[in-house]
């Protein structure tokens, strides 16, 4: 005699506490996840990771022991393994695959994947820490004229990570997010920070200026300098918004020579305007929305800032 899923609803052979096998699996799950986010800390000199206790290990399955023991089983659990990871600077998500079998008899082994949110970042450990104070020559200050979101950020590390293996060079000793939202990049190879910045400087428009300072020696004694190197980012690109001088602009292109050309949308007026002039005055992003129109044959981009409406024919 088939019954029926007092959840789902459908006809079903076997029925467990008034559900098929399907929804009981569902509303008994084999496991759950203890805690919201994960921490995981890598130094990234020597790649030790932070573990329970404060203690910093270097072996690289301390980041699976760290995400599986914020997983409670529920029912029996066979194997446990992590099917993708993805460690980035900020929020990430790992997927465990879990086997094994339900709370019920009557349901036979089966996988269950669960997310994990794992929040990764880096920072020296102690031991590295005293040794990158003895040796830091150079450092990369880069600022940005708007805010710099997630993954901005993923980008400038990305290009130090892969500056670093290109070259073959352990310069790089650490990336530190600034209180005003930016980064600096601290490094024990002058000529290393160089490239970083020409690259930085190449992927977003940008400004890059650097200075030297003394940081021991002179007077017959051999001379330790340090190299300070600024990079201002304007991160606009054609159809950014942009409020530059208390009025709503359109970003048209970007040369390389470092001038923007803006189109004001309320005249319509195109004006160019370099990149130095821009971090100077400054600019803001306001919260906009854009789509495409169409109107008597033609396709337009619709523009609205607030209240305010601006239609560009022939942008879409």
């Amino acid at each position: 005699m088939r019954r029926v899923c007092a959840l789902c609803g459908r006809e079903t052979d076997i029925l467990i506490e008034g559900l098929c096998p399907d929804c009981y699996r569902k509303t008994h799950p084999l496991a759950r996840v203890k805690r919201d986010v994960v921490g995981i800390v890598r130094c990234p000199s020597c790649g030790a990771i932070l573990y329970r206790g404060g203690r910093w290990v270097r072996d690289p399955r301390v980041i699976e022991k760290l995400i599986l023991e914020s997983i409670e089983y529920m029912g029996r659990v066979t194997n446990a393994s992590i099917e993708t990871l993805s460690l980035r600077h900020g929020l990430n998500t790992a997927v465990v695959k879990i086997r094994g079998g339900s709370v019920h008899e009557l349901i036979s082994d089966y996988d269950e994947e669960v997310q994990v949110r794992v929040r990764y970042s880096e920072e020296l450990c102690p031991r590295c820490r005293d040794m990158i104070n003895e040796r830091e020559r150079a450092v990369i200050q880069v600022r940005s004229v708007v805010p710099m979101n997630g993954l901005l950020k993923r980008l400038i590390i990305d290009v130090v990570r892969k500056e670093t293996i290109k070259n073959e060079r352990s310069g790089f000793l650490k990336i530190e997010d600034t209180e005003e939202g930016g980064l600096d990049i601290k490094l024990s190879d002058q000529s290393l920070a160089r490239s970083i910045a020409y690259k930085i400087h190449k992927a977003v428009p940008s400004r890059v200026t650097e200075s030297q300072s003394v940081v021991r020696g002179g007077h017959g004694d051999k001379v330790i300098t340090k190299l300070s190197i600024s990079v201002a980012l304007v991160p606009l690109s054609r159809g950014s918004v942009i409020i530059y001088l208390n009025r709503p602009y359109y970003v048209l292109s970007y040369s390389q020579g470092g001038a923007f050309r803006l189109m004001e949308l309320g005249s319509r007026e195109i004006i160019n305007v370099r990149l130095s002039e821009i971090i100077k005055d400054g600019i803001s992003v306001p919260s906009y929305e854009t789509r495409c129109v169409e109107d008597r044959g033609s396709r337009s981009l619709e523009i609205m800032i607030g209240n305010d409406r601006y239609v560009l024919n022939g942008m879409c």
